[in-house]
């Protein structure tokens, strides 16, 4: 099915928005619990606007096929210069960076963080797009007061065209596939978006058939153009091994004052995993179960550790996840330690 989508089916007539562009879906059969279809632009209608040079049209995300609705309006989304964009593959840290974001551009406003939802301070670009029990949040992310952050988990050539075009800062964090597989499987079941068992979860993944995959090419489009200067890359694994370092790196980034010694305690204290685990405004366990249909053991934020695969992915899983690992870098010439380190 090709689509060539405008807000409610319209043409666009401003001109400060980008064209409209035409997208190409297939529907495919999953054990995700809504229709979901792969969506590309169609062959020459994308890349122009992106810095990294090559066939964009031949990138598929998978998304519910409710999601054509608001492609366009994401498409045309208006920026502003300042601002920020935090984009993850689901499951690799988001939260953390949204916090850490969003005090450094709040002045480390420690009193408000401890009293708004994460999601209330950095609004989810396109989650009325995936979860259809959610207010428009494409309206909410237009009315945020600047500096807005705004969160998304779309891959690079579905995030609005402006912030390419206009150079708007991105902060992406990448975590290793073995980990994200684990925890994406017990979000997606606790969210009871996915029904099924740990063996088939691996195959539909690696088969791009799970919610926002392709992961590797999500990943490798970002890890690819991670200097270019509105491009601020580091992993869930960097984070854990030298937050303070991390800390230090982003505020240059973004342009904002130094964390003194006194202040980076305080700020390194509240990104604890611990003590955000054990607060309802950053853990989401209490009001997702409160508002959507969770499972009784849902539990937003787990563990919170490198390497928690170890217990739950087995040799076979393990094997089959390195070899498609090994089989898609190479491609690019990149090893899974030139982006993650060790693991």
């Amino acid at each position: 099915m090709d689509l060539h989508l405008g807000p409610n089916d319209q043409p666009i007539e401003s001109s400060s928005a980008p064209a409209a562009v035409m997208y190409k879906t297939e529907s495919i059969q999953t054990l995700a619990t809504m229709p979901m279809a792969r969506i590309r632009y169609m062959e020459g209608a994308v890349g122009k606007w992106l810095p990294l040079q090559q066939n964009w049209s031949s990138r598929c995300c998978t998304l519910p096929e409710r999601y054509t609705e608001s492609a366009q309006r994401i498409h045309a989304f208006e920026t502003r210069d300042s601002d920020v964009f935090v984009v993850t593959f689901m499951k690799c840290g988001t939260t953390w960076m949204q916090e850490l974001a969003w005090l450094l551009l709040n002045q480390l406003d420690f009193a408000a963080a401890k009293s708004s939802y994460v999601m209330e301070c950095s609004r989810f670009l396109e989650y009325s797009s995936i979860s259809p029990q959610s207010d428009d949040t494409i309206t909410a992310c237009e009315k945020m007061v600047s500096p807005r952050l705004i969160k998304s988990h779309l891959p690079a050539q579905l995030l609005p065209q402006q912030v390419w075009q206009q150079g708007r800062k991105i902060i992406y964090v990448a975590r290793n596939p073995k980990d994200v597989v684990v925890s994406s499987y017990h979000f997606l079941k606790g969210t009871q978006l996915w029904e099924g068992d740990l063996d088939t979860f691996v195959n539909e993944f690696m088969k791009d058939q799970i919610l926002y995959t392709s992961f590797w090419s999500h990943i490798v489009d970002f890890w690819r153009m991670r200097n270019e200067p509105n491009i601020f890359f580091v992993t869930y694994e960097e984070m854990k091994r030298d937050l303070r370092a991390v800390i230090k790196r982003l505020c240059k980034f973004l342009s904002v004052d130094d964390v003194k010694d006194k202040q980076m305690e305080q700020l390194l204290q509240h990104l604890s995993f611990d003590n955000m685990k054990g607060s309802k405004y950053s853990n989401l366990t209490g009001l997702l179960r409160e508002t959507q249909n969770t499972t009784k053991d849902f539990e937003f934020m787990r563990r919170g550790v490198v390497g928690s695969y170890k217990d739950e992915l087995s040799a076979l899983h393990r094997q089959k996840l390195d070899k498609w690992t090994s089989d898609f870098l190479k491609a690019y010439d990149i090893r899974e330690s030139d982006i993650f380190g060790e693991l």
